[in-house]
């Protein structure tokens, strides 16, 4: 099984992410037509989880999988960028977008990688036949009420001691820090050091930093693991 599929998770009744959802699907298809893209639309209200959950069975056959919200702006080459990336760490979870203060470290030594306790963002890859340990595991210990997509993902990181790591530089942008569909609006919420749209990743050499990557923990809240279960 070999190859990449991409689930957009999109929330269609707000006009700015359609608007972002189509200019992503533009570059994406222009960069290669013949990738497997999923639009997963939010049309009942359901909320992020369920549309992430769908986002994530869409995967296919592909050996990984590719989940971007509908909210974000993609770094040029960005398909060959994403391949070099799980060429480098293809057994992981890996977030295309942080803003972890982590970041400033790793760009110092002039590394390309930060290590995550747990995983956030708008941007994650998915080694595929982690995708159903990941979806067993939390209908046995999360509420379903739980709506919070990648806190889910964090606890299941967290208590199965799997390793997650994030690009540094950010090859995606978060351009909805301030429409939020949860109400989590904040200027914060914006990469720390991102590529940019006009920039390619291509040339950046992912080994660099790849064995021992400076490290950002991931802070849960207390009222989230409420939701937890044993």
């Amino acid at each position: 099984m070999t190859g990449l599929s991409i689930a957009i998770q999109h929330t269609p009744r707000h006009a700015d992410r359609r608007k972002w959802a189509e200019a992503m699907l533009e570059q994406l298809r222009t960069e290669d037509p013949k990738i497997p893209i999923a639009v997963i639309e939010d049309n009942r209200l359901e909320g992020c989880w369920p549309t992430y959950r769908r986002a994530l069975e869409a995967a296919g056959d592909c050996s990984h999988h590719l989940i971007l919200q509908d909210d974000l702006e993609l770094c040029r080459d960005f398909i060959g960028s994403v391949k070099q990336v799980i060429r480098a760490r293809p057994n992981n979870l890996i977030a295309l977008y942080t803003n972890s203060k982590a970041v400033s470290t790793a760009r110092a030594r002039g590394e390309s990688w930060i290590e995550k306790s747990g995983v956030s963002g708008p941007s994650v890859i998915w080694p595929a036949h982690l995708i159903g340990e990941f979806l067993e595991w939390q209908d046995i210990h999360v509420d379903p009420a739980f709506q919070w997509d990648t806190v889910r993902v964090s606890m299941w990181l967290i208590k199965t001691c799997k390793r997650a790591f994030a690009t540094v530089p950010s090859l995606t942008e978060h351009l909805g820090y301030m429409s939020s569909t949860m109400g989590l609006n904040t200027p914060l919420k914006v990469a720390t050091w991102y590529v940019g749209a006009d920039q390619s990743a291509l040339g950046i050499d992912w080994s660099v930093g790849i064995t021992s990557p400076a490290k950002d923990t991931t802070d849960l809240k207390p009222e989230w693991w409420a939701y937890f279960k044993e």
